[in-house]
């Protein structure tokens, strides 16, 4: 082999000593690219899981708020129509009251607002025709010095009556009335019915 040849093979060993040390230090150099990617990956991963994990339970506790919270409306409107159904009846029992207690607690409300002048009292159309005679006997006994008429008008309630003196009216129907002392009665209905609670 001539000295060319030599140089030659030698170089060319060389070359391929270079290309394969190249090779293998970029597979060196990809093999750490890849851990260093797969690492931020995995850490990427990691906190990903974490805020999503954060979000949902975020989410769930705002889902577990607003469910209580329509538990605690859907409630809270229960009692109220509880309460409402006691008012109410007692609208109905005051109503239903034995004629001669009825004409009685009439009498006493309107005996209450006499003015001087003419008294109209004004009742809703079933009691009118049922007690309106009776009722005015009763309120001129208690009141003999005042001038008391059943008026020709009616009242839509369910009870009670008003009286009207010129232009004075003073409202004591039952709805009226319960509706004054609700105000002051709510409370302690409410402890009634919800004692337990």
């Amino acid at each position: 082999m001539s000295g060319i040849d030599r140089i030659t093979d030698k170089i060319i060993e060389q070359a391929r000593l270079q290309a394969k040390n190249r090779v293998n230090y970029a597979l060196e150099a990809a093999e750490k690219a890849e851990a260093n990617l797969t690492k931020r990956f995995n850490r990427t991963m990691e906190s990903e899981k974490k805020h999503a994990a954060s979000d949902g339970d975020e989410a769930a506790k705002r889902v577990i708020a607003n469910v209580k919270l329509e538990g605690r409306k859907k409630k809270l409107s229960a009692r109220q129509d509880a309460v409402n159904l006691v008012f109410d009846k007692a609208v109905e029992i005051m109503a239903g009251l034995p004629e001669k207690d009825y004409i009685e607690f009439l009498s006493d409300l309107a005996v209450s607002v006499l003015g001087k002048g003419e008294n109209h009292l004004i009742l809703n159309a079933e009691d009118r025709e049922r007690l309106g005679t009776k009722l005015l006997k009763v309120v001129i006994g208690k009141a003999p010095k005042k001038t008391v008429v059943i008026s020709d008008e009616t009242v839509k309630s369910s009870g009670g009556l008003v009286v009207r003196n010129g232009d004075i009216q003073t409202n004591l129907t039952l709805e009226s009335i319960i509706r004054l002392e609700r105000e002051k009665l709510e409370a302690d209905v409410v402890g009634i019915i919800f004692e337990s609670e």
